[in-house]
């Protein structure tokens, strides 16, 4: 089944959606981290409930000033809820905190890789389309980045942006993905213009064979025409690394 859960992160009230899968008495699952992007209208409810079907949990938290829980968005305290939060999944009776993986969205790629280099155990991470470094900061960066926040409760636009912008150029996430440690899949499409190809591209290079690039062909950001593909890609690597 699935439900709301509440969680705490530096003394806020947070939210965010658990998938536990039917279990027998005794038995407890592996467990999945979803990690939304920016905003986070798409949060991949369709993996989670793949993977519950098949025997694995799931929490998929709100990130601060997201979706109903307290604070305010700041990109530089991504990572940061990321760790808690797992610390969060681990913790539920229902759950194995020895086989434990992620799987990021967008901005919650990029924060997946990164909590990768600073979580050691995790059986694997996913990044799906996920933000890169300091080539994400172009001409039209800061517009995107304004247009995108209007549902969250975030800073005025300046000291959003550049807390963006200190946060990739801080955090790029080649770095973290250079280091040694679990396996990798990356998924990201040809036609992707809000993250370029170019950036998936380039934390394959970095990463080296701890991990596995997808090019989605004809594939844009959101993968609309193809969630089915994305789910069964993304769901069967998942449970491979964690039977």
């Amino acid at each position: 089944h699935s439900g709301s859960l509440i969680w705490r992160w530096r003394g806020r009230k947070m939210l965010g959606v658990a998938h536990r899968p039917v279990l027998r008495p005794g038995r407890r699952a592996p467990g999945v981290l979803f990690l939304h992007g920016f905003p986070g209208s798409e949060k991949n409810v369709d993996v989670q409930r793949w993977l519950m079907e098949r025997g694995i949990a799931s929490f998929a938290p709100h990130f601060a000033g997201a979706w109903g829980s307290e604070g305010r968005y700041l990109f530089s305290t991504l990572v940061d809820q990321a760790r808690v939060a797992l610390r969060v999944l681990a913790r539920q009776e229902y759950v194995d905190p020895k086989r434990l993986a992620v799987f990021g969205f967008s901005m919650g790629g990029w924060t997946a890789l990164n909590l990768s280099a600073r979580a050691p155990g995790l059986k694997g991470v996913v990044a799906v389309a996920p933000v890169g470094g300091p080539e994400m900061l172009g001409p039209d960066s800061r517009a995107m980045i304004v247009r995108l926040a209007k549902p969250l409760v975030a800073p005025a636009a300046g000291p959003l942006f550049a807390d963006f912008a200190a946060a990739v150029r801080a955090q790029d996430p080649a770095r973290a993905v250079a280091e040694p440690g679990c396996p990798l899949l990356l998924v990201h499409g040809t036609e992707d213009h809000v993250v370029p190809f170019g950036v998936g591209k380039r934390l394959k290079a970095a990463a080296g064979r701890r991990a596995r690039f997808v090019a989605a062909r004809g594939a844009d950001h959101a993968y609309l025409d193809r969630r089915a593909w994305l789910a069964r890609l993304t769901g069967s690597w998942l449970l491979e690394r964690l039977e």
